[in-house]
């Protein structure tokens, strides 16, 4: 993800976070990249559903200045949802060439 793109969607006009925003950005893909693997990147649909993800992500963490997750969080079901479709696109693929 562009920095300049990220900047635009958080509608942010000012360079005074970039390099905070450009560290958000590494984490967050760092942490897809993780949690589901690389195969989805071969799905142009599915990239842009962790783009989707990966701009709640860094939204999330700006807002809150950090990674902890209050005690009295609710479940995010759409994360969750995308990071499954995200890892399972490797079984979908296998499944499909059976």
């Amino acid at each position: 993800m562009e920095l300049e793109f990220l900047k635009n969607v958080l509608k942010i006009d000012d360079t005074e976070e970039d390099v905070y925003l450009e560290n958000l950005i590494e984490v967050s893909d760092i942490y897809i990249t993780s949690m589901v693997g690389e195969t989805f990147k071969e799905d142009a649909k599915l990239v842009k559903l962790s783009e989707l993800l990966q701009q709640k992500l860094i939204n999330d963490m700006r807002e809150n200045r950090g990674t902890e997750v209050p005690g009295n969080t609710k479940t995010d079901r759409i994360v969750l949802s995308i990071l499954d479709k995200l890892a399972n696109y490797e079984s979908e693929i296998i499944w499909a060439i059976k």
